[in-house]
């Protein structure tokens, strides 16, 4: 509002309802990229390069979208929108191989001092999980959720590394102790919810 012709603005509010990775969104992203294309001219090529993404997937074409982000880490790999974006893009796609390399690709442009710097451990948290690197996957969870405590995301990824190793009572006091945090973070806690139901399920503790 403040803005109009905000090109990064309009960049986030798109990739905010792809996010929602569903059918209804597809008129809301194409307003966004209807308005990125009107500011094609005063865009750089980092905002060109969300506005192709954005596109594939308004089209359909999720390869593409996964595929343009990589390319735009590449050469931006500070990007933490297409670093997320593109992070949520590999889980749905179920590629669990690009769902770690992705992030550690990007990695080594952050350090410890960068204030998004948790939030890039615990996807790369998720990703090592999901790539059955269950060790590597709980500490870098556990140490995003110490930077972050309200990181659903990292408290998540250990979440899902108590389960796959049938920790069942150090899941259920995981997300006992941590629940404060982020139980009231968005809709995701509802998922978070249902892994504290499966460790009960899988005592018997119906």
């Amino acid at each position: 509002e403040a803005d109009p012709d905000f090109v990064m603005g309009h960049v986030f509010r798109g990739q905010v309802n792809l996010t929602l990775w569903e059918s209804g969104a597809v008129a809301e992203v194409e307003a966004s990229l209807a308005r990125l294309d009107d500011l094609h001219g005063r865009s750089n090529d980092r905002e060109r390069g969300h506005a192709d993404a954005l596109r594939a997937w308004a089209t359909g074409d999720w390869t593409a979208m996964r595929s343009r982000l990589d390319r735009l880490l590449a050469d931006y790999p500070r990007d933490l929108l297409a670093l997320q974006i593109g992070h949520q893009g590999d889980f749905f796609a179920g590629d669990r191989d690009n769902l770690r390399g992705r992030v550690e690709r990007a990695l080594p442009a952050w350090s410890p001092e960068d204030p998004a710097y948790g939030f890039v451990l615990g996807m790369h948290a998720f990703g090592l999980e999901e790539s059955g690197d269950y060790v590597r996957a709980e500490e870098l969870g556990r140490r995003a959720v110490d930077i972050n405590p309200a990181d659903i995301w990292a408290v998540h990824a250990v979440a899902h590394v108590l389960e796959m190793q049938g920790r069942q009572h150090d899941g259920i006091a995981w997300l006992t102790g941590s629940q404060e945090s982020w139980a009231g973070a968005n809709n995701f806690a509802y998922h978070v919810w249902w892994h504290r139901c499966l460790y009960h399920l899988d005592l018997g503790d119906f």
